[in-house]
């Protein structure tokens, strides 16, 4: 019956290969443009023509061929590796703003879901009643590049998950977690269907006692507190 699956595991690593470019530059000065290999919060690995010593800091933009925003970062030469006619440079960020991590791991993940099969690529179904809730759940989701319906109620959102038309790779709900009627369908689907299931908490991370026996079961996800990057983890994980 219906449509809904889980979602397979996404293995992500700690440092995930991109395409793009590095443009470092030293005391105001252009230093070279280097091709990016790979990027994480802790530093990257470049390619390119101009050597750098250890130890020295510069100033990192990143230009993503994707079309992201650029970021600018302050970052140090951690090793250096001759390859073929130039050379690899590996770098640290040694203090980056929690909003450039988020940047970061924003890239990454949006990076990650390009290269997936779109065909494979199955929406998220968003099922909260509230209209401000629900907007605000779906564009934090958008954001992350991930495709996703919402519905308000009960009925919509079985019509969604039993339809032939559309699958879902799961199901996120909030104020869902205090009726009943919802949450009998909710698990059922969970339990039947082993439908990949993620509750969001109260801002202070509380839960129902509804919300509590779900996250009990082995496909539900619960992050730690409602906020951008507790949602973003779940959904890679």
């Amino acid at each position: 019956m219906g449509h809904a699956r889980a979602h397979g595991d996404r293995r992500v690593h700690h440092r995930v290969d991109l395409d793009g470019r590095a443009v470092l530059f030293q005391r105001g000065d252009r230093v070279g443009q280097y091709t990016l290999e790979n990027l994480s919060a802790g530093g990257a690995f470049i390619s390119g023509e101009r050597d750098l010593r250890p130890g020295h800091l510069v100033h990192v933009l990143i230009d993503f061929a994707a079309g992201d925003s650029p970021m600018s970062m302050t970052g140090s030469i951690h090793r250096v590796r001759e390859a073929g006619n130039g050379v690899s440079l590996a770098l640290r960020f040694p203090s980056l703003s929690a909003d450039q991590e988020d940047a970061i791991q924003d890239a990454v993940l949006r990076t990650l879901l390009r290269r997936e099969d779109q065909a494979a690529r199955l929406p998220l179904l968003v099922f909260e009643p509230r209209p401000r809730v629900r907007r605000e759940i779906e564009a934090e989701i958008r954001s992350f590049g991930l495709p996703v319906t919402s519905v308000e109620s009960l009925e919509d959102a079985v019509r969604e998950l039993e339809g032939e038309e559309v699958e879902y790779a799961g199901l996120v709900i909030h104020s869902a977690t205090h009726d009943r009627a919802s949450m009998e369908v909710v698990e059922f689907f969970t339990r039947t269907e082993s439908l990949q299931t993620i509750i969001l908490p109260e801002p202070d991370g509380e839960l129902s006692e509804m919300a509590k026996r779900l996250a009990s079961l082995p496909h539900v996800s619960v992050p730690r507190i409602w906020s951008r990057a507790e949602l973003r983890r779940t959904l890679r994980n």
